[in-house]
């Protein structure tokens, strides 16, 4: 009894021993070690990162740095933020300086709706028709002659005599009454068209250019008289001659081109290839039709195939490309 009692006695102070050096190791261990910091990994830079191959330190067997000197090493959380903030910054920089630097877009030109050339693009778009030319429809070449649109007694300034065959290409300025007289500004383009037609291989003959204000009031009253007319007009309504200060032969930026001669005109009469050429290339030389079949309502004449009007290249073109006549183009641009 007293043997067992020994027993359990020496085994109880065994187990307190054991538990009291383990508590002593614990405590002792505790106050050798550091307390840990609140750091954050440490960032290695670029001058201290291993090259490639190289084994770094603590592979090769030496030591590890101190606690203290690590902690000391290592960039305190302030300063690795400041680093990544500023290195963020720097390649952002470097990325917006290596980008091209993009153009200032011009600015798309507006155009007033009032002035005429709005006018015509506004026009032009509710008629289904292409982008009219940018033109200055005060300019001379684009002058409205009509029954409603009187010139008085206008007269050019400068006169040029053009054979009326084109035998001979040179510009006279002196009056000379074996030759057709036109405005000097289209006398250039007139005798190139002519020209042109001439290599096609058909005849020119040029009539009816310039006529004053007095020779279109003769030539009103003689054309009445042989229709036994009184206002210059046939039986639909449509001018057969025009009153004095009404016709563009006053104006002088027309001629009248047929084959030959002919005392009298009528479409059928004078009908001819070189009618034809002239219908197809006028545009070229900056003429066009000026009383086509067709439009007679519009521009209150008969159907005149040989009377040819300078308009410059351009609107030519566009007005024979959409089939308007000078009424219809320049009332685009708000002309009436």
């Amino acid at each position: 009894m007293r043997e067992s009692r020994g027993k359990r006695i020496v085994l109880a102070l065994l187990v307190l021993a054991l538990l009291s050096s383990y508590l002593y190791l614990e405590i002792a261990g505790a106050q050798s070690l550091p307390l840990p910091e609140k750091v954050t990994a440490p960032v290695q830079s670029e001058a201290s990162a291993a090259a490639p191959g190289q084994v770094p330190a603590a592979q090769e067997g030496l030591s590890p740095a101190a606690p203290e000197q690590s902690a000391a090493s290592a960039p305190q959380p302030e300063q690795g933020a400041a680093a990544e903030g500023q290195s963020a910054q720097e390649g952002a920089s470097g990325l917006i300086t290596s980008l091209p630097a993009l153009a200032t877009p011009e600015p798309v030109p507006t155009v007033d709706p009032n002035t005429p050339y709005g006018k015509a693009l506004a026009k032009a778009a509710e008629l289904g028709l292409p982008t009219p030319p940018e033109i200055d429809v005060s300019s001379w070449e684009f002058t409205l002659v009509n029954g409603d649109h009187s010139i008085d007694r206008y007269e050019p300034e400068q006169l040029a005599y053009l054979h009326q065959t084109l035998a001979e290409t040179d510009i006279q300025t002196a009056y000379n009454g074996n030759r057709c007289p036109v405005d000097i500004r289209i006398a250039e383009p007139l005798i190139a068209m002519g020209q042109g037609c001439k290599e096609a291989g058909y005849t020119v003959y040029l009539s009816s250019g310039y006529r004053s204000y007095n020779d279109q009031a003769a030539n009103f009253q003689r054309v009445c008289q042989n229709n036994g007319i009184s206002d210059g007009k046939d039986y639909a309504g449509h001018y057969i001659t025009m009153p004095p200060g009404c016709s563009e032969h006053q104006l002088a930026l027309c001629c009248d081109i047929t084959d030959r001669y002919y005392e009298t005109k009528t479409p059928e009469k004078v009908a001819s290839p070189t009618i034809d050429w002239l219908l197809e290339h006028c545009a070229e030389y900056g003429f066009v039709q000026r009383f086509p079949s067709g439009k007679e309502d519009i521009t209150g004449v008969m159907n005149e195939t040989w009377h040819f009007r300078y308009v410059g290249v351009e609107a030519a073109a566009y007005m024979t490309e959409n089939e308007l006549t000078l009424e219809e183009f320049l009332s685009l641009y708000g002309v009436e």
